[in-house]
């Protein structure tokens, strides 16, 4: 479990994400974007994440790497 977690507070992927959130939550909370818009930001933001890890994941099968 732990890990798990110290690879993730590694992750590039991880943090890119987090940042764009933030951003997303920031400009919600300027009202520079709509309920909606930030709703669709966060969905992008989660798909393009899983989307990033499920490619490392499949690439780890591919070459036979262990990814820990």
């Amino acid at each position: 479990m732990i890990t798990k977690l110290q690879s993730l507070l590694k992750s590039r992927k991880f943090w890119a994400a987090m940042i764009a959130a933030i951003s997303t939550l920031a400009a919600f909370l300027a009202n520079e974007i709509t309920t909606w818009q930030f709703i669709q930001a966060l969905v992008a933001v989660a798909a393009a994440y899983s989307t990033g890890v499920a490619i490392e994941d499949a690439g780890y099968g591919i070459s036979g790497n262990k990814p820990f």
